[in-house]
């Protein structure tokens, strides 16, 4: 599972910027770039950013996402993905896990502790999750007490973002991403600095409370439910 999702207009208003529209052929500047992650990212990289803006480097770059090269191998996803909007630092390409589509790879150096987010999709309350089903692109948010608040939900194609790309690790030797939980956001954050080319993998990190107290699910008051990495809950 992957977390609970902020809506659209949530989104806008707390970042204070309404991101429009556009192709991913289209320039993305570091100011865009800054609110979509708001600001984390930019956190870390600040200065990087500042030398492109001040320095030698381009004050706006391309990503390395086009639908001419996602046309050669997916088709039928040109469509779907054309509005999508990606940082910078990271393209779009056929995944390393066999069956799974396409990832997210890294374009450039990532330091370790960039936080990227939040991830986004619809809010669900425990009791209209549907424990049998494949949830993986659904993360939980907990309360203090440890109990699930609501999940994120990003199986609605209209409220994907390009974290939804990320796949998760199918093992602790391949993670290089952990998932932290900010407030009532769900944030990507690098458990280690990531060299160009590298696909980016998700999982639960230590500081992350892995263990779902769903309410309303049979078993006694010790059981708890735990999501396997295939996105099943236990």
């Amino acid at each position: 599972m992957m977390g609970s999702v902020l809506p659209a207009d949530t989104l806008a208003l707390k970042s204070g910027f309404k991101c429009p529209s556009r192709a991913l052929s289209d320039v993305i500047t570091s100011d865009i770039l800054h609110s979509f992650l708001y600001g984390r990212w930019r956190n870390v990289l600040g200065e990087h950013l500042a030398e492109e803006r001040h320095g030698g480097g381009v004050s706006s770059t391309k990503t390395a996402f086009t639908a001419e090269v996602l046309a050669q191998s997916f088709a039928g996803e040109v469509q779907k993905l054309s509005s999508l909007v990606l940082p910078s630092e990271v393209i779009i390409a056929q995944s390393s896990i066999p069956g799974e589509g396409l990832g997210i790879f890294s374009k450039t150096w990532i330091k370790a502790g960039t936080e990227m987010g939040p991830f986004t999709g619809r809010l669900l309350s425990p009791e209209h999750v549907d424990l049998l089903k494949n949830n993986n692109l659904m993360w939980e948010v907990f309360n203090e007490d440890g109990t699930v608040r609501y999940f994120i939900d990003a199986s609605q194609e209209d409220q994907r973002s390009w974290m939804t790309y990320i796949k998760c690790a199918r093992n602790e030797q391949e993670q290089n991403l952990e998932v932290v939980q900010i407030g009532s956001s769900i944030f990507y954050k690098a458990v280690e600095t990531i060299p160009p080319d590298q696909e980016l993998l998700v999982w639960y990190g230590n500081t992350h409370n892995t263990f779902l107290g769903i309410p309303g699910v049979p078993g006694t008051d010790e059981e708890h439910h735990k999501k396997n990495r295939n996105g099943e809950i236990l």
